[in-house]
């Protein structure tokens, strides 16, 4: 089994550089068409037999719901949108740049690019609060599917998930420059690689004594 992962279309606050995060943005014409371009070129790998998917989950929020469902209404698949993998709280930054944001928070800014895993944006959630729910939709997904999955979401859902199954740290050289999902762009893990992320996650837990 495969889980395809997915980053939504563009939107214009991705144009305007300005962080996303719980806001509910909309595709700008430039992410629509992305996303059709996507269904139209999923639907040619299916039918070279190059790709199959029996379902699309996806984050309820505005960008990857559209992205989600233009690609499952082409595949002819149902589309499920699941709260769990919404987008990464950023609380008092959303509407910012970083620049804005390493300018006028400053110190709280350093410790939290310093510590990103566990350290939480003024009212926002930490990359770790965000791999706890997303690993918990995932294993929801493994326990519930035999065929290939779509899984449309968020960057930072996707850079903490592809960080996390690399074994990579959550600092921005990895996760940014590494990591980082472009607009609509697929990216693939197999099964036995999410158990394995969701088996370490859990020890970790029970270690911390979460």
């Amino acid at each position: 089994m495969v889980i395809y992962f997915v980053r939504h279309g563009e939107t214009d606050w991705n144009v305007e550089k300005k962080i996303q995060g719980s806001a509910d943005i909309p595709l700008n014409e430039n992410g629509k068409q992305q996303a059709k371009n996507l269904a139209m070129q999923l639907t040619k790998q299916r039918d070279m037999g190059s790709f199959h998917a029996v379902r699309a989950y996806t984050s309820p929020q505005m960008r990857a719901a559209e992205t989600a469902q233009t690609v499952a209404d082409a595949l002819g698949i149902p589309c499920i949108s699941i709260d769990g993998l919404k987008e990464m709280s950023m609380g008092q930054w959303e509407g910012l740049d970083w620049n804005t944001v390493e300018s006028e928070y400053g110190s709280v800014y350093e410790h939290w690019n310093s510590n990103r895993r566990y350290v939480k944006p003024p009212e926002g959630e930490s990359y770790n609060d965000l791999l706890a729910r997303t690993l918990a939709v995932l294993s929801d997904i493994l326990e519930r599917e035999e065929e290939n999955v779509l899984v449309v979401s968020h960057s930072a859902v996707l850079m903490a998930i592809r960080c996390y199954v690399a074994g990579a740290p959550f600092e921005e050289e990895s996760m940014v420059v590494r990591y980082k999902t472009r607009n609509a762009e697929v990216v693939a893990l197999t099964r036995e690689e999410i158990w394995r992320a969701l088996q370490q996650f859990r020890r970790e837990e029970m270690g911390m004594g979460l």
